[in-house]
This record gives C-alpha cells, sequence and structure tokens, in this order.
C-alpha cells in the first residue's frame, strides 16, 4: 500500500519545481530582450545607413508638402479604399506584382545581356531549345505527356554537363588525329566539315536526348514508336550541331536590338500565346504572340527613328509592358469587380512623377541624397569621388546571384522531390537514401569559408577556370545554399497533408500529377 508524502517534502518538491518553473522563465525573458536588442540595433544601423544615404533632412518643408499631396495622400486614400474590397485588394497586389515585377525582371535581364551581349546567349538559346523542341513533339505523336515537362529539362541540363566531359576528350581526340596527320602525307591533306566544337555540341545534345526518349519510349508506348527514338535523337544532335556550325556567323552580324527581339521578345510572346490559348482558342493565342513580336519590331523602330538606342526599350517592353498589359486586358475582361485595383501601382508611380515634376515649380529644395544616377549607371572612378559608380558591382552582384539560383535551385528541388517521393526506405537503396540525408544535414552547418576553398580547389584548380570569373563565384555559392535549399523543399513536401494525396489518387492521378 502507497503511503502519502509527508507534508514537510511535498512543499520542498513543489519549491523545487517552482524554481526550474522561474529559472525557465528568466531563460526565455533573457532571449527575447537579447533578440530585441539585436532587431533595434539593427534597425538603428539601417536608419542611420537610410539618413546617410538619402540626406532627408536637407529638404525643405515644402518638398515633404508637395509630396504629402502628391504621393502619400492619394496613396493611402487608395489603400484604405481596397481594404474593405477583397476583390479590389487582390487585383491591386496581382497589378503591383506585374508593374514591380516586370520592371526588376526587364533591368534584371537588361543588365546581364548588356554585360555578356546579346548574341552569345542567342546562340545557346537556339542550341538549347532543339532538344526540348523535339521531345515535345515527339511526346505528342505517341500521346505521352507524362514526364515530358522534366524530360525536356533533363535533356538540356544533361547535355550542358555532358560537355563538360564530351569536350575534353573530342579536342584531346582531335589533337591526337591532327598530330597523326601532321605525321601521314596522306591523311594530312584531309579536312574534316565540321569542327570539334560542332561535334560536342552534337554529341552532348543527341546522347541525353536518345536517352530521355528511349525512357520515354518504356513508359506505354507503342512498339512502332522506338523506331523514333534514335531518329529523334540524331535530329536534335544534327539540327544542334547545324544550328551551331551553319546559324553562327549570321548571328554574329545580327543588329543588338533584333537579337534583343529575338532573346526576349519572342519567348515573352511564345508565353502570352500559351496562356491565351489555354484560356480561348489556338487562333487567338497566335494572334497575341503575333501582336507581341509585332510590338517588339514598332518599338525598335521608332526607337531608331528618333536617334535612340533601342535595345533597352525592346526589353523594357517586353518585360514590363506585355505583362501588365496582359493583367490589365485580363482583368478588364473577366474581373469586373476588382479591375478599380489595378490604379494602385500607376497611382504609387503618378504620384512620385507628379511630385518630382512640381519640384522645380515650386522652388522646393530636395533630400541631398548621394543615390544619384552617376552612382548606378556609372564605374568606378579613383581619381573623382563624386563621379564614382557601382554599376559593375551592381552587374556581377546580379549575374552572380542568376548564376547560383539556376545551379542551386533546380538541383535541390529535384533532390528533394527524390529523397521525399521515390527513394526507397529499404535496401541498398534505402541506405544510400538515408546516408545522403544524413550528409546533407551535415552540409548544411559547413561554415562558408570551406565552401569558398572549395571552389577555389575544383572550380581554378582542377577545372583549370581562370579566376575572378563569374561562373566560379556563382557555382560555389550554389554549392553553399544547396543543402538548404533541399532541406527547405523537404519541410515544404512534408507540410501537405496526406488527405490532398489520398483525394488526387482517388481521382486517379499519377504519382508525378499529384507532385506538380
Amino acid at each position: 500500500m502507497a503511503t502519502k508524502p509527508e507534508p514537510a517534502e511535498t512543499i520542498r518538491q513543489d519549491g523545487r519545481f517552482s524554481l526550474k518553473e522561474l529559472k525557465g522563465k528568466a531563460f526565455e525573458g533573457v532571449l527575447i530582450a537579447a533578440t530585441l536588442v539585436g532587431i533595434v540595433a539593427l534597425l538603428v544601423l539601417f536608419g542611420y545607413m537610410f539618413f546617410d544615404a538619402v540626406g532627408p533632412r536637407a529638404a525643405s518643408a515644402k518638398w515633404y508638402l508637395l509630396f504629402l499631396g502628391t504621393l502619400v495622400a492619394p496613396t493611402s486614400a487608395f489603400a484604405l479604399y481596397s481594404r474593405r474590397r477583397p476583390a479590389v485588394r487582390q487585383m491591386n497586389a496581382r497589378a503591383s506584382a506585374a508593374v514591380f515585377g516586370g520592371l526588376t525582371i526587364g533591368l534584371a535581364v537588361w543588365v546581364i545581356f548588356d554585360a555578356t551581349g546579346p548574341r552569345g546567349p542567342l546562340l545557346y538559346v537556339l542550341l538549347a531549345s532543339v532538344s526540348p523542341l523535339l521531345i515535345a513533339g515527339y511526346a505528342k505523336y505517341v500521346e505521352r505527356s507524362m514526364f515530358v515537362g522534366p524530360a525536356m529539362i533533363v535533356s538540356t541540363l544533361v547535355a550542358l554537363l555532358w560537355t563538360l566531359g564530351t569536350e575534353v576528350f573530342v579536342f584531346a581526340l582531335f589533337d591526337l588525329i591532327g598530330l597523326l596527320f601532321g605525321w601521314l602525307p596522306v591523311l594530312g591533306s584531309l579536312r574534316l566539315p565540321v569542327g570539334p566544337p560542332t561535334l560536342v555540341t552534337a554529341v552532348s545534345v543527341g546522347v541525353p536526348t536518345l536517352a530521355v526518349l528511349w525512357y520515354l519510349a518504356r513508359q506505354g508506348a507503342p512498339r512502332r514508336t522506338f523506331v523514333l527514338v534514335p531518329v529523334v535523337a540524331a535530329l536534335s544532335g544534327l539540327g544542334t550541331a547545324g544550328f551551331d556550325f551553319w546559324f553562327q556567323p549570321y548571328v554574329d552580324v545580327l543588329a543588338a536590338w533584333v537579337a534583343y527581339v529575338c532573346l526576349v521578345g519572342v519567348p515573352v510572346a511564345a508565353v502570352v500565346a500559351l496562356a491565351v490559348r489555354r484560356r480561348a482558342t489556338v487562333r487567338e493565342g497566335l494572334v497575341a504572340g503575333g501582336a507581341v513580336v509585332t510590338g517588339n519590331l514598332a518599338v525598335g523602330g521608332v526607337a531608331l527613328a528618333r536617334s535612340l538606342d533601342p535595345s533597352f526599350w525592346v526589353v523594357m517592353f517586353s518585360g514590363t509592358v506585355v505583362p501588365v498589359a496582359y493583367v490589365v486586358g485580363d482583368a478588364v475582361i473577366a474581373d469586373r469587380e476588382g479591375r478599380i485595383g489595378l490604379l494602385g501601382p500607376f497611382v504609387l508611380i503618378g504620384g512620385v512623377l507628379l511630385g518630382a515634376l512640381l519640384e522645380d515649380v515650386v522652388d522646393a529644395t530636395g533630400p541631398d541624397t548621394w543615390i544619384t544616377p552617376t552612382l548606378l549607371l556609372s564605374t568606378w572612378n579613383g581619381l573623382t569621388p563624386t563621379e564614382a559608380g557601382a554599376y559593375p558591382e551592381t552587374v556581377g552582384s546580379i549575374m552572380i546571384v542568376s548564376v547560383m539560383a539556376l545551379m542551386s535551385f533546380p538541383v535541390g528541388v529535384g533532390a528533394a522531390i527524390y529523397l521525399e517521393e521515390y527513394a526507397p526506405s529499404t535496401g541498398p537503396a534505402g541506405r544510400f537514401a538515408n546516408f545522403t540525408e544524413v550528409n546533407i544535414a551535415n552540409l548544411a552547418g559547413v561554415p562558408s569559408v570551406v565552401y569558398g576553398l572549395l571552389g577555389l580547389a575544383l572550380f581554378n584548380n582542377v577545372l583549370d577556370f581562370p579566376p575572378g570569373i563569374v561562373f566560379t563565384a556563382g557555382a560555389t555559392l550554389g554549392l553553399l545554399i544547396l543543402p538548404i535549399v533541399i532541406v527547405s523543399a523537404q519541410e515544404a513536401i512534408r507540410a501537405v497533408p496526406d488527405s490532398l494525396r489520398r483525394g488526387s489518387y482517388g481521382m486517379g492521378a499519377s504519382r508525378w500529377q499529384t507532385l506538380r
């Protein structure tokens, strides 16, 4: 029979528990206070940087009153109006995303291609488009569209990776043949119609396409379609080699703004055509895509007539005007209740422009800022500080981040999908998957300096890339954030309720369709 504890012992236990709870509360309070101190210190630092960069204390009261009437008051009134109207608020968010997102993307695309030149990227886009287009046509012919999207992406990525190894082998082989031709007079007179770069392109695209198409053909396609697999792969390799060998001279002599139309305007027109076709008819989609291309050509012609550089305006038309026009047209046709929300971003932009125009009229003194066009659009000047700019650094940062995103996000999301959805839990493959997950978690905690040394050793010493190039920095940062991307994508996949999966399977969807 259990005995009841003595009153004194009960008091001691209660006091011990109260002391532990007090310690926990005190520790929690210290953590919250430390976090708040850090946040406040960071806000103070940002505030100091803002005041130092913008210089708002130099502005006159007349300037503040001017922008209060042209910017703050209209924007606040529109925000209060849309707050109680969900349809207007939703359309305002959509229009703001189209306007400001289009401006950001358009400027980023212009900055990147202005640094690299449009002709080289255009040639690579033409080369990379051969294999995905043939895969899409092949899948449409065999009526198997389940894995078309991933196959198009995989064929392009594997081709790029294949090139890294194939290029070394092909060039070494041609060096050996050249050495033999030098020793053999008869063979020395032979000349091949294509060079090593063309063969590298053909092999690096044709072989991955062959593998992907063979996999597609095994997913239940008729036997007669197996005959088309090597044919389509050969067309992919030969077509890509043809682009490389025959069309490069024509790409090199294109005007810069025409190259921008092909590089930016035509893909945007294709996206618009597909979007319109899904909601309307094929004919209307073709008309919409043709209108986008015609608009690009018209913008380039008007810029040339006015002695302006048409390249910038072509890129901004495709990246900003076209998305905004699509959102506005869709809202006017399909969302009559919330279309007033389209005015949100234009009220903001119009207020800024109107205030800037009236600033000289009313003789208002603005802030003494050093964020000027000279700083944003000029290069470094070590002699005159007022003429120094950060344009090369800005372009380099944008290009490094772009390379990092292209290298880390597709690989990271794909690895997370495989580990969560397709990796077995037993057997050698299951043990390998568990080993991979443990190492991914460990890599997420590796210091960044280790990745810097890894990039230096791998890209500069092993692969012999020249130091200081964008690809080396972007690839190193891609390796740095790759474990974080994988873990974050895994957590996002795990957060999906099982009821949604079961409902999708119950409706007859496959695993890949459920993931999409």
